[in-house]
């Protein structure tokens, strides 16, 4: 007779398998593959995670060693022909979303159908409508007199890091580093790319990365302000986040665990952004999609939301942004 181990992580492989085929035949990408099955944990619709749930001490117990043989099954079974390409979902994001604190619906989205757009917006305004609710909003006059929306490009980053070495020591070791669809290893591999990919000529590419060092931060916010709308006594992450690349597919489908909500500010091109509310809130909100235009700064609870971002046609996307109090 199976233990109840063995039969959770057999009934994990059969919604994971039975999700790629659906897919598969439907022609869904894997991105919403990815949603669907966190949504079916969510809603407890596999006993296993129905019970662990109750107890939350055995996620993390057995969860990281159930989802790793999955894993590792998926990579070695040729029916399903999963050797080539990655796990469905990263154990990661499994974690966020059964340990996330619950999102209060009415606050964050209920009878949201599309993200506002606005400008001249007020402290008092963005205090008490956007910046602890959770609701996304758009800031259209937010970043358009900041130097960095002429300054920073490609040749303006790779240069800084090189012209402070250490700053690449820093993000391997204190910060983070996020290759999405590319084969860089570090952010140092990226900036090393051939000349030619670095003007969106040759294979495409998108990444990102939170900075650590000083100096870069120094000569970062030399450009850029913190923005005229957050309160005096609210004070930006000393963390950076950069995100760079040129037209397709951004960041895929995810949720975030960071500390606090943060503002992002579109410096060049033009990106969109879907917002998929949280399975508790799909009966009273919607999914969304928003472009972001050069000079705008994007208000959004990452925690909260579910999102993911695509590059348009034309200028190389960059985007910046911290956490804010």
């Amino acid at each position: 007779m199976a233990s109840s181990k063995s039969k959770g992580v057999d009934e994990l492989v059969v919604l994971f398998s039975d999700l790629r085929e659906k897919s598969l035949k439907s022609g869904e990408t894997l991105e919403a593959v990815r949603l669907e099955f966190l949504r079916e944990v969510e809603k407890g619709s596999s006993s296993y995670f129905s019970k662990i749930r109750e107890k939350r001490l055995w996620i993390f117990l057995i969860l990281p060693v159930v989802l790793a043989a999955a894993c590792y099954y998926f990579d070695v079974v040729e029916w399903l022909k999963f050797r080539e390409e990655p796990c469905l979902l990263n154990v990661n994001e499994i974690f966020i979303e059964v340990t996330r604190k619950k999102t209060d619906c009415s606050l964050v989205c209920e009878g949201l159908t599309e993200v506002p757009r606005v400008s001249d917006l007020s402290k008092e305004e963005f205090v008490t409508k956007y910046a602890y609710t959770g609701r996304p909003v758009v800031v259209i006059d937010a970043a358009k007199n900041w130097s960095a929306t002429e300054v920073f490009n490609f040749t303006f980053f790779k240069d800084l890091f090189e012209k402070n070495k250490d700053a690449y020591r820093a993000n391997e070791e204190e910060c983070q580093f996020f290759p999405y669809r590319t084969e860089f290893i570090s952010l140092e591999q990226a900036f090393n790319m051939s000349k030619e990919r670095s003007e969106w000529k040759g294979e495409p590419w998108y990444f990102g990365w939170s900075n650590c060092d000083a100096a870069v931060r120094q000569e970062l916010r030399t450009h850029y302000q913190t923005p005229y709308f957050l309160p005096n006594q609210s004070e930006t992450s000393e963390q950076d986040w950069i995100f760079m690349g040129g037209p397709g597919p951004g960041a895929q489908i995810h949720i975030d665990s960071v500390d606090r909500p943060s503002w992002q500010a579109q410096l060049s091109g033009k990106k969109t952004w879907t917002l998929i509310p949280p399975p508790e809130c799909e009966h009273v909100c919607q999914s969304m999609t928003i472009t972001i235009n050069k000079g705008e700064i994007f208000i959004v609870d990452t925690n909260q939301w579910y999102h993911a971002t695509k590059v348009l046609p034309g200028d190389l996307s960059i985007t910046i942004g911290a956490e804010y109090d």
